[in-house]
């Protein structure tokens, strides 16, 4: 778990639910995360955060990739 409020812009973070998401901001005692590619934003406590494991932050970044039509 993350002890430290991570910083806005911090890639991805997992809350307890397994859950991945961008930092986009922070208030005190919680952080905002966004998906990857967008979406519905949440909220979390800084304390239930982790940094994704190498398969999780590829799927994100997979995720995060915009399509490109030729």
């Amino acid at each position: 778990m993350v002890q430290d409020e991570p910083a806005h812009g911090t890639h991805y973070k997992v809350d307890a639910s397994g859950r991945i998401g961008e930092v986009v901001g922070t208030h005190p005692g919680s952080v905002c995360l966004r998906p990857p590619g967008g979406g519905r934003e949440w909220a979390v406590p800084p304390d239930a955060l982790r940094d994704p494991t190498p398969s999780e932050l590829e799927r994100a970044l997979i995720l995060s990739t915009p399509v490109v039509s030729r």
